[in-house]
């Protein structure tokens, strides 16, 4: 196939690369119209990932909770004096370097740095509540919805990152948008009920419909990747949920990440502030984010 690369059997389509910057690597981001759908859960795990298999990653934690910060040891919620979020990025009061910190996992008690160790190849743009503010100051400034795409083209090197991910809100607000101008790929989280897959559809159609609204100024994004999180391995869980991902299969037919099921250690690990793989790599999320590497030829390295 000349489109996608058929690898231990799952076909994805390729990664693109952003229309308004050819220098930039493939930007991803993350998206879903309810909360607690796997999101930031599956956006960190591949991040982090990526980075162990050599690839140079940037996470932009652009989301309203700062799940990807807090996995990763920085408070959301409270931020020192004089250290600068994605929040002062978007207000033009930080570059992205200003912003940006290393992501880590946990490695002793305590909310020193000493008691985090540096995900080498892992770079996070630290997330902020403040973000909750951001659809109303966007609309303070017409050109305001363009601020990642132009922080990404002109603040990022060639050959600086191999992939850029950039995790969303929960809503198709003016904040969703303006980071949907800077995406290319769109990975939509869903669970298996009637009302996620009909919401995730509809979140498709609505980001061709950004993306043709702003063709013109760069834009591209479209829903490449569709994840169900929670999913059900058999009939005995739950015949319903079982027929909601036959379902899934066929709407999203050669766009379906593999399935991810429930697991405890998922949220222990956001609870330990490790990242999944390091807090324990029998999960099956691990090989699962692995393998979705692997087809959309991620890392140039051996997968750990």
């Amino acid at each position: 196939m000349t489109t996608s690369e058929v690898i231990e059997g799952l076909v994805l389509p390729p990664l693109r690369r952003p229309h308004y910057g050819s220098h930039l690597p493939p930007v991803v981001s993350g998206m879903n119209r309810a909360g607690s759908v796997g999101k930031t859960t599956f956006g960190l795990n591949l991040c982090v990932q990526a980075a162990l298999g050599g690839s140079k990653v940037l996470g932009i934690d652009a989301d309203l909770q700062s799940d990807m910060s807090y996995w990763c040891g920085y408070d959301g919620d409270l931020i020192p004096d004089g250290v600068m979020t994605v929040h002062d990025v978007m207000l033009g009061r930080a570059t992205l370097a200003e912003a940006t910190v290393p992501g880590r996992t946990r490695v002793a008690a305590g909310d020193s740095d000493g008691a985090f160790a540096v995900i080498e190849g892992f770079d996070l743009v630290r997330g902020s509540k403040k973000m909750s503010q951001a659809d109303s100051e966007l609309t303070m400034d017409p050109a305001g919805v363009f601020w990642l795409q132009r922080v990404l083209k002109k603040q990022i090197a060639e050959g600086q990152y191999d992939l850029i991910y950039i995790d969303c809100p929960a809503s198709l607000g003016r904040l969703s948008v303006s980071l949907l101008l800077a995406a290319v790929d769109v990975i939509v989280a869903m669970k298996p009920t009637r009302k996620e897959l009909r919401g995730a559809a509809a979140l498709g159609i609505a980001i061709d419909e950004i993306a043709a609204e702003f063709e013109e100024f760069g834009a591209s994004a479209q829903a490449s990747y569709y994840l169900i999180n929670e999913a059900k391995s058999t009939n005995s869980q739950g015949a319903f949920y079982m027929n909601m991902q036959k379902e899934a299969e066929e709407l999203f037919e050669g766009r379906l990440l593999p399935f991810i099921g429930p697991s405890v250690r998922i949220p222990e690990a956001y609870d330990a502030q490790e990242p999944v793989v390091f807090w324990d790599p029998s999960t099956p999320l691990v090989p699962i984010v692995n393998k979705v590497l692997t087809a959309l030829q991620f890392p140039t390295k051996e997968l750990v």
